[in-house]
């Protein structure tokens, strides 16, 4: 038997150049005593909340419920014998993920009080205000780590252009730019070897072959293990899917195990994006200190476990 909790999250501002949303529904689930998440983003592929409920309950699968399914096992077996999943284990560390909603001297003070050596902008198609931006950043910090992500909405002549005229001092602090334009392999590696810039791969890594350094992987949507066997010259990123607190712990939870195993070829993560909603009686238990996140570990499996007992479920039908 499914039950099942809906929920809605809600941003002050749009999270990506993809998406002008500010409300996100979404769904927790509880099998054999265990929880998930079930997050979907239309504008990335997922099909719609209603469409994955109803593939749940006729015993289909999509990726995303795949994933849920394991975080709901993996949950319950720990709840079951009174353990945290996290015992024994340490998260890594991660980024820090603007937000647009929020002041940014305001935010410069929390990522520095908290540890924070690296954020992470969401790029629009408007280079030249992101370029702007970066900048500032860099000459408040000059010690920030910056990473952009464009999540594909560039041309190879815009990025070129958003490199070329980049401040010589952000340039220096430029960490990596994910998806600076649709991947296209011989052409990331131009634009690799011209500008001297990092590029990282999420959308389009099954088709990966050169011109990246390293691959995002959010455990929401796909196993990290099989990406790290498909791309074993490249290192990982693990980050949140941007979703429930329960899906952002599971994150957590597999970027520990993938800094078990894979040591120095977990790059620095990004697990830290419940700051981008507004706050609930999940996010309320997260915090981070020393630019890691941490996580509810005075409860059982994920953590949460009143929160969790509180919730009106329902049975999935």
């Amino acid at each position: 038997m499914i039950d099942i909790h809906r929920y809605t999250l809600r941003s002050g501002a749009a999270l990506n150049s993809a998406s002008v949303r500010r409300e996100f529904p979404g769904a927790l689930i509880r099998v054999d005593g265990g929880h998930a998440a079930v997050h979907p983003w239309p504008e990335f592929g997922d099909a719609t909340l209603e469409v994955q409920l109803e593939t749940l309950a006729s015993g289909g699968t999509t990726p995303l419920l795949e994933r849920a399914l394991h975080c709901a096992a993996l949950d319950g077996e720990a709840r079951h014998n009174g353990l945290s999943l996290f015992e024994g284990l340490d998260v890594p560390k991660s980024h820090y993920s603007w937000s647009q909603s929020l002041p940014t001297a305001f935010q410069l003070n929390y990522l520095q009080r908290k540890g924070f050596s690296t954020i992470k902008v969401k790029g629009f198609s408007n280079y030249g205000e992101t370029s702007r931006f970066l900048d500032s950043c860099a000459k408040s910090m000059p010690e920030l780590k910056l990473r952009v992500d464009f999540n594909g909405c560039l041309h190879r002549l815009t990025f070129g252009k958003f490199i070329e005229f980049m401040h010589l001092r952000t340039y220096r602090q430029l960490d990596l730019v994910e998806d600076p334009f649709p991947y296209d392999a011989d052409e990331w590696q131009a634009m690799r070897e011209k500008w001297g810039v990092k590029l990282a791969l999420d959308k389009g890594w099954k088709n990966g072959t050169h011109g990246f350094d390293t691959v995002v992987v959010k455990p929401a949507r796909r196993d990290w293990r099989v990406i790290a066997q498909h791309l074993s010259g490249s290192d990982l990123i693990l980050t949140s899917a941007m979703d429930h607190a329960i899906g952002q712990a599971y994150a957590a939870y597999e970027a520990a195990l993938c800094r078990q195993e894979m040591g120095n070829k977990l790059s620095l993560c990004g697990l830290v994006t419940h700051h981008l909603f507004d706050n609930d009686p999940f996010f309320e238990r997260l915090d981070v200190e020393g630019g890691v996140l941490q996580v509810d570990r005075n409860g059982t499996g994920l953590g949460f476990d009143d929160v969790l007992e509180g919730l009106p479920w329902e049975p999935l039908i």
